[in-house]
């Protein structure tokens, strides 16, 4: 049995881990946002693989909290990284977490999909989108048949630059809450809420309030059926994004 452990805010991530396990058969998909919740977390498998976007070139705040927390016993093991700009160095910073624990990272992908952060990046051109979709597609098969040969690659955990990066943006991500903002747009449907993988807001009468355990995964921003959330300067017309294959009901409902 393989299991795949997932943390994804607007489907890229969630889509990759579905398709691994398809391609590799014998595997089930568990929401990193939801086994974190549990008050032990505890592995069994003969290969676990962990899938998670880069951000600010390293692992989201909650992957790296439930890696140190994992209680591993798994034969092999492996991580994959989805990015829209870099990978930067989450490959290296989830093997010195899985280091520390005196295990060994087996194998480290990488998987192109589309930027989601919009704030910083805006969003991508149709043709754009179209191209990494199908780089995506293509690097997940290619994952998929490396997991399953039980390939073993390097995965050099030596990227200060980007563990400099990685470690402000884990410092500053609890604050970056406070840069959302809601229109009038907002008819408190309380959606942004429910699909949070973070359980970082709640709702008033007047709309939702951010908290600090917010992972910035754009979740809230990209799936706002008002698109009456912003963050900093993005300006409401900016088009959202979520994978196009990735309904927010299916991805949610699992976590």
């Amino acid at each position: 049995m393989t299991k795949i452990y997932y943390f994804s805010g607007t489907g890229n991530t969630y889509w990759s881990a579905k398709k691994l396990a398809e391609r590799i058969g014998d595997a089930v998909i568990v929401p990193i946002s939801r086994e974190i919740k549990q008050p032990d977390v505890r592995i069994e498998a003969d290969a676990a693989v962990f899938m998670f976007p880069a951000y600010a070139y390293g692992i989201p705040v909650m992957v790296g909290r439930f890696l140190e927390r994992a209680e591993i016993h798994a034969g092999y093991l492996a991580a994959l990284v989805s990015y829209g700009s870099s990978p930067g160095g989450a490959l290296a910073e989830a093997s010195r977490i899985l280091g520390r624990k005196k295990m060994t990272l087996n194998y480290g992908g990488r998987i192109p999909a589309v930027e989601n952060y919009i704030p910083i990046f805006g969003a991508q051109e149709a043709e754009l989108r179209s191209r990494r979709i199908a780089m995506q597609a293509e690097a997940t098969e290619q994952a998929a048949a490396a997991i399953v040969s039980r390939v073993n690659n390097r995965v050099p955990t030596f990227k200060p630059f980007a563990g400099f990066v990685s470690a402000l943006f884990h410092i500053g991500c609890p604050r970056m809450g406070r840069l959302f903002r809601v229109t009038a747009d907002c008819n408190a449907c309380g959606f942004c809420a429910r699909i949070c993988p973070a359980g970082a807001i709640s709702m008033t009468k007047e709309g939702p309030v951010f908290q600090k355990r917010c992972e910035q995964c754009q979740a809230c921003l990209n799936f706002c059926p008002q698109k009456a959330i912003t963050f900093g300067r993005l300006k409401q017309d900016t088009e959202r994004y979520h994978h196009p294959e990735v309904a927010a009901g299916e991805l949610f409902g699992t976590q």
